[in-house]
């Protein structure tokens, strides 16, 4: 199984690494000569390669070098570090042999700079405990190359990657942080980063090998393309899916940390749990962090509704800190009586992340938004199928609701073997109050010749068969408000006549606003 060119492999261990010292000692303990691939492995995980990367470097299956690594080398390791047998992982090796650096290498060099970019100072931060681990065991311990935080807009992504680049500064020797709010072409991205006249994938790729470099890129959603599935790129932006299969595939020493509201189409093929690409997706705060939040703007956290309204705004960070300061300016802290009278507070902030969201969703993606905010309850894949037009297909349906839920806008629950769909509070609040006004513009096309509707004839304002509590509900919130507005329409000009198609529920929704 000796490799020919193994004596060539991983030669950058060198520089770091006092080799022919290290082969010395290592043999002393063996009693014999190193083999050439013993000798190679050893180079590949003192510069941090995955067991998997050097056996595809050597020729070997991945399973024959562990064997061989398990049965040799690591045994060997074991005893020249004092560490009991049977108890090394392969990303161990550089920190049991630190001894074997350069001595003009530190064990673990400070950064040579972090270029902060527009990333923010976070002054207050909350329970992101066990985010923060996770995140680190992937950029230091798994060497990941390529990861991406997904979330909601304000739901925190931006302030855990600023904290956590805090805390794993000194595992890299350049951090790197831009923004793509403007979707820069990649090319002058590339150059802005770097200021050394880079400017391909190409050359991108080899300065990581070179170094290890973290970069973070904020505001990627911005370089994909509205109305379209999650993961589409913008006219002009392929360029970037392009660079993130590469870093994503390719072997190089740093990592690419992107921050998103949508996950790029990359990460979803190329990421797995034990692959060097993967995904977080960022929910609210814990309770325990929520409240400690609240008690920042000055709650006690043993308030009545507390709970409630933790629950209700599922620990969005940017939600609580809105709500949190309507309470005390116009309910004096009252939370349960601010819930008496709004249940639901969308402040401008919160409104304005929610549209830029709402507006990048497909037609598709609406419209299940639009029948789970008006069922108000959550459903299972066969009701959502039952009321979406009959013209999607299946697989189509599916595709949506995969890129809803990566847009963090849905939540699945399992009950026994039955899958549920609903949305979080705020979320359904926003989408009914859409919904009315999507209705509401569709009504004042009934006044006009040759009308275009969609939601009128697609989507029962009223469910015949839901229960009364539902009901009531679709009464109050939706049915109401778009029957005040379609008698201030009709006052003067009356609704043309309308050609109604077979299984249209048009004629339904008419007779439910009082037209016929």
């Amino acid at each position: 199984m000796v490799i020919d060119h193994c004596d060539k492999l991983f030669p950058e261990a060198a520089q770091s690494w006092q080799l022919d010292r290290l082969y010395r000692d290592l043999e002393t303990i063996v009693g014999k000569p190193l083999k050439p691939y013993e000798k190679a492995c050893l180079r590949g995980l003192l510069c941090r390669y995955r067991p998997g990367e050097i056996a595809n470097a050597c020729g070997w299956t991945s399973g024959a070098l562990r064997v061989e690594l398990n049965k040799g080398l690591y045994r060997y390791i074991e005893t020249l570090s004092h560490n009991p047998p049977n108890s090394l992982r392969w990303e161990k090796v550089s920190e049991w042999l630190a001894d074997y650096r350069e001595q003009k290498s530190s064990p673990l060099p400070a950064p040579t700079t972090i270029d902060w970019g527009t990333a923010p100072e976070v002054h207050l931060f909350f329970d992101r405990t066990q985010e923060l681990q996770q995140l680190e065991q992937w950029l230091c311990g798994d060497l990941t190359r390529l990861v991406a935080i997904v979330g909601q807009g304000g739901i925190g992504k931006t302030a855990l990657a600023v904290k956590l680049v805090e805390r794993v500064a000194h595992q890299f020797e350049r951090i790197i942080w831009r923004s793509l709010k403007n979707v820069p072409p990649l090319s002058q991205l590339i150059r802005d980063t770097f200021h050394q006249g880079q400017s391909t994938i190409s050359e991108l790729i080899e300065l990581c090998k070179q170094n290890r470099h973290l970069l973070i890129w904020d505001d990627f959603e911005t370089a994909l393309q509205d109305g379209e599935l999650v993961g589409t790129y913008r006219q002009g932006c392929q360029e970037y899916g392009e660079l993130l299969g590469r870093v994503g595939t390719e072997r190089h020493r740093s990592c690419l940390l992107i921050l998103s509201r949508e996950q790029p189409k990359e990460i979803s093929q190329l990421g797995g749990e034990n692959l060097p690409v993967r995904a977080y997706q960022l929910k609210g705060l814990s309770r325990q962090g929520s409240i400690a939040l609240l008690q920042s703007k000055g709650f006690m956290g043993s308030e009545a509704g507390l709970q409630m309204m933790v629950e209700q705004y599922r620990g969005n960070p940017a939600a609580l800190k809105l709500v949190a300061s309507t309470i005390k300016e116009i309910f004096n802290g009252n939370i349960t009586e601010f819930l008496k009278q709004t249940g639901l507070a969308l402040g401008d902030t919160l409104k304005t992340l929610l549209y830029q969201q709402f507006e990048r969703l497909s037609r598709l993606e609406k419209d299940i938004l639009y029948c789970m905010a008006w069922k108000s309850r959550s459903i299972t894949l066969d009701e959502l199928r039952a009321s979406i037009s009959a013209s999607e297909s299946g697989s189509d349906l599916i595709d949506a609701l995969e890129s809803l839920h990566w847009r963090s806008l849905i939540e699945k629950n399992t009950e026994g073997e039955q899958i549920y769909f609903q949305l979080e509070p705020v979320v359904m609040k926003y989408v009914q109050k859409q919904f009315v006004e999507a209705v509401c513009a569709e009504l004042e096309e009934l006044l006009l010749p040759n009308p275009t509707l969609h939601l009128l004839r697609t989507h029962p304002l009223v469910e015949d068969d839901a229960p009364e509590t539902v009901r009531a509900v679709q009464i109050r919130l939706i049915l109401k408000p778009i029957k005040a507005k379609l008698q201030n329409l009709t006052r003067t000009r009356p609704i043309l006549d309308l050609e109604l198609a077979e299984a249209d529920c048009l004629e339904a929704n008419l007779a439910l606003l009082g037209y016929s």
